[in-house]
C-alpha cells in the first residue's frame, strides 16, 4: 500500500511539473483594490508557473500540517501504551520472582516441619 501511495505522489508531482513547464510563457494579471478610501486597484503580473507551484506547494504543506493534526494523538497514545506495557511487564516480574521467594519459604518452612515432626 505504501509502495501504491509513494508512486501516485510522485505521478502527481510529474504531472504538476510538467503542467508549469507547458505555461511557462503564460503571464496572469491579479488585480488587488486597496482599503483605502481612494480605493485604487494595484495590478500584479505573475508567471502561470509561479502560481501553479506555489499552489501546489501550499497544497503539500496544507496536507502534510492535516496528517500531523491526526499523528501527533496517535504518537502520544501509543507512548502512553507502550508506558503502561512497561509497567504491567515489570510487576509481573515482580509478582513471578515474590512468588518463586515465598515457594522457596514454603519448602524451607515444610522440611523444618518434618524435622520437627521426625524429632519427636
Amino acid at each position: 500500500m505504501r509502495i501504491t501511495f509513494n508512486i501516485v505522489s510522485i505521478l502527481v508531482m510529474v504531472t504538476v511539473i510538467f503542467l508549469a513547464s507547458l505555461n511557462t510563457p503564460t503571464m496572469i494579471d491579479f488585480t488587488v483594490f486597496g482599503a483605502t478610501k481612494n480605493a485604487s486597484a494595484t495590478i500584479y503580473h505573475a508567471n502561470l508557473v509561479q502560481v501553479i507551484l506555489m499552489a501546489f506547494i501550499a497544497g503539500i504543506l496544507a496536507g502534510i500540517f492535516w496528517a500531523a493534526a491526526f499523528y501527533s494523538p496517535i504518537q502520544a497514545k501509543l507512548k502512553e501504551y507502550q508506558r503502561k506495557l512497561e509497567k504491567t511487564s515489570v510487576q509481573s516480574g515482580e509478582d513471578t520472582s515474590k512468588v518463586s521467594v515465598l515457594e522457596e519459604k514454603i519448602k524451607v518452612l515444610e522440611k523444618a516441619l518434618q524435622s520437627a515432626l521426625g524429632n519427636e
